[in-house]
């Protein structure tokens, strides 16, 4: 019987809930507000099947709130139940970071409430052939208040095998999905690292710096499978190889771009990390015996034919 790997694994995991929700002002449209006077109303007015009943500029913050709240998350964890997983040693640093983003969030929505009037009677101003049926779509500041909250939780998931198997079950396929998700993740990343690098003027220091944050999280999130260890010891290598300063050099934009576009393809990927993997294995034919002649110098002078070497795109592309 094989024995379950996700309490070992949750073990290292603090899962992450965001709960945002944000108030758009758009309420739906009805028939009588499809043309007034013959005249198909602004796009600004309409859209989508719903109309605007205050200013979407007004709102922006919260959305870009929230979206820095996502990307904490996914900067050292991955989609997992609906939330985030992130490794447990970074539970405090995140956690701290979330409550700067929700008190923020919070302030941001006191000063819109204390406006929400004035912004409304201003977006109408705008639409005075639209103003009757705005004016009776307009939402009171009290509701408002009540659809624009942020808040998080973190919690530790628990196998619960002893208790209900189906569920647990459920929970094992959850667990056995997160290796499959980090490595979508490493090749999104990979993928825009390299567009990024390859579509440099001056490739610099901020490039390197992508491919050290896409290394820290997948160090962070390497007990999920021995493989994604290897790979940040490829990583590592790579990044040591690196000016510590400065501009990139061609040389140096090669060896990176390199890297990252093994690290943007699926079969190439897998094919990395297990070459990584496999130790070397002498056998009879490969072991030679130099005990006969001491070696010298000489013996150490190699002539490198350039007809011979590899054409692959990312060994001999030279990219800006």
């Amino acid at each position: 019987m094989t024995t379950s790997k996700a309490p070992r694994i949750l073990s290292d995991v603090i899962a992450v809930q965001l709960n945002f929700s944000i108030w758009t002002g758009r309420k739906k449209l009805a028939d009588s507000d499809l043309s007034i006077a013959g005249e198909r109303p602004p796009k600004e007015v309409v859209n989508l099947g719903s109309k605007h009943t205050t200013d979407p500029k007004a709102l922006n913050v919260f959305s870009t709130l929230k979206r820095q709240a996502e990307r904490l998350c996914l900067s050292v964890g991955i989609p997992f139940l609906g939330g985030y997983a992130i490794p447990t040693d970074q539970a405090d640093s995140i956690a701290k970071k979330l409550a700067v983003i929700v008190e923020q969030f919070e302030t941001e929505k006191a000063n819109y409430l204390l406006r929400h009037d004035s912004i409304q009677d201003d977006w109408i101003g705008k639409f005075p052939a639209y103003e009757s049926i705005l004016r009776k779509a307009l939402t009171p500041t009290e509701e408002v208040e009540k659809r624009i909250t942020a808040t998080y939780s973190m919690f530790q998931v628990q196998s619960a095998h002893n208790v209900i198997t189906e569920a647990d079950t459920g929970l094992d396929n959850q667990v056995d999905g997160l290796t499959q998700t980090l490595d979508e993740d490493i090749l999104k990343n990979s993928r825009q690292l390299l567009k990024s690098l390859t579509g440099a003027i001056h490739p610099n220091q901020t490039n390197v710096r992508g491919l050290k944050s896409l290394r820290e999280k997948i160090d962070g999130l390497a007990f999920l499978d021995s493989r994604f260890n290897t790979l940040v010891s490829e990583i590592q290598a790579i990044e040591a190889q690196m000016p510590s300063s400065g501009k990139l050099e061609i040389t140096d934009v090669n060896i990176l771009s390199g890297l990252l576009y093994r690290m943007s393809d699926e079969n190439k990927l897998a094919a990395l990390m297990s070459s990584l993997q496999k130790p070397v294995v002498l056998t009879a034919k490969s072991i030679v015996t130099t005990t006969q002649t001491p070696l010298s110098d000489s013996d150490f002078d190699f002539d490198f034919d350039n007809s011979n070497q590899s054409t692959s795109p990312a060994e001999n592309s030279t990219f800006f």
